[in-house]
């Protein structure tokens, strides 16, 4: 999955969360974009340390940061999801 496809998929729980619909966000559905999103920071860090193009280094470093904003979404939605369907 893609970092776009990922992005999209956030946007649209948080929709949800915002209409109310939290319910129907599954948490396991969070916990594998949370993962997907570690992966791809850590093979974004790695990329970095090996890149030596100054240009490239900036790119990547562009998308480590957007990366590591969408796990904070997603931590954090987790987190409302969570306590949202806690009785």
């Amino acid at each position: 999955m893609g970092m776009k496809k990922i992005a999209e998929k956030l946007d649209t729980y948080n929709k949800r969360l915002e209409q109310g619909k939290a319910a129907k966000i599954q948490t396991s559905h969070v916990e594998k974009v949370i993962a997907k999103l570690l992966v791809k920071q850590r093979q974004l860090e790695t990329e970095l340390s090996e890149t030596e193009k100054p240009s490239k280094k900036q790119r990547l470093e562009g998308k480590l940061a957007t990366v590591q904003e969408q796990i904070t979404r997603s931590q954090w939605l987790l987190k409302e999801i969570g306590s949202v369907k806690a009785p």
